[in-house]
């Protein structure tokens, strides 16, 4: 066990001290470079970015991020484990030892990748009430993270700063009367359709029992297939709001969530 350690400790620092030397596995450089960041904050686990080609599901992480580029969400999903492989070269003289990028949890980062490719990507929602739930579940998590990150796709489906600014800044609502449709109020700067949404997000995230009226409201302005979208994506990113905060992705936890501006 000794040995072993000591093997792998040297391959690792003469890949360090070497990194453009023939012995050094391909992709070792690579490797080293793309596991860390200069744009991110430290989170509760490492952040790893396996270069591409390396890992299939960092790959189809990639397919879904713009540019390809990988997220802070998606680092925290994977880990660099070191493990000995032996690769020969024609002389069958030499061996050395290839570094191996591995997720922290494979399964849950290719489920997740999944599922959210679904949600966020694939879903019949209308763009401006898909993204009001995910940004309201990030304010009532106190989720700024994955609030800055959607604030952008927010405005991109049509929502306006005035409109961000309610969703950002409204109480929860789910004190209001069962009864009432429209809580809100009439000077809101909302669609009848987002107040609808904005009422159901607190509700499914506070309460999660979801009064009739309430389901009904939002269900007026969508169809079955949509509001079991509504229910998956509200449910769906109350996950990744505890998942980024609990993790303290990008050193956001004790961030307050953004106002928008």
């Amino acid at each position: 066990m000794l040995a072993h350690a000591i093997l792998i400790l040297f391959a690792h620092l003469f890949a360090y001290v070497f990194p453009d030397s023939p012995l050094v596995a391909p992709g070792v450089h690579a490797q080293r470079v793309l596991g860390k960041r200069d744009d991110n904050l430290p989170a509760r686990v490492p952040y790893v970015f396996p270069a591409p080609g390396s890992d299939p599901v960092a790959d189809a992480f990639r397919e879904r991020r713009v540019n390809g580029t990988l997220l802070d969400l998606d680092g925290v999903l994977c880990a660099s484990l070191p493990f000995l492989s032996r690769r020969t070269f024609p002389t069958d003289e030499h061996c050395f030892f290839q570094r191996s990028s591995r997720l922290n949890a494979e399964a849950v980062a290719s489920g997740w990748n999944s599922l959210f490719s679904v949600i966020r990507d694939n879903n019949s929602i209308p763009a401006d009430l898909r993204e009001l739930l995910i940004l309201r579940s990030a304010v009532l998590n106190g989720a700024a993270y994955q609030w800055i990150q959607h604030e952008p796709e927010g405005r991109a489906a049509g929502l306006t700063t005035a409109q961000l600014s309610e969703i950002r800044n409204l109480p929860p609502l789910t004190g209001s009367s069962p009864s009432s449709t429209t809580p809100i109020g009439t000077n809101s700067n909302l669609t009848p359709s987002q107040a609808a949404a904005l009422v159901f997000a607190d509700f499914v995230t506070k309460e999660v029992k979801v009064p009739t009226s309430v389901f009904d409201s939002l269900k007026s302005f969508l169809s079955d297939r949509q509001m079991v979208e509504a229910v998956a994506t509200v449910g769906g990113y109350n996950f990744v709001s505890r998942f980024v905060v609990a993790l303290d992705v990008d050193g956001k936890m004790d961030t307050p969530v953004p106002v928008p501006s």
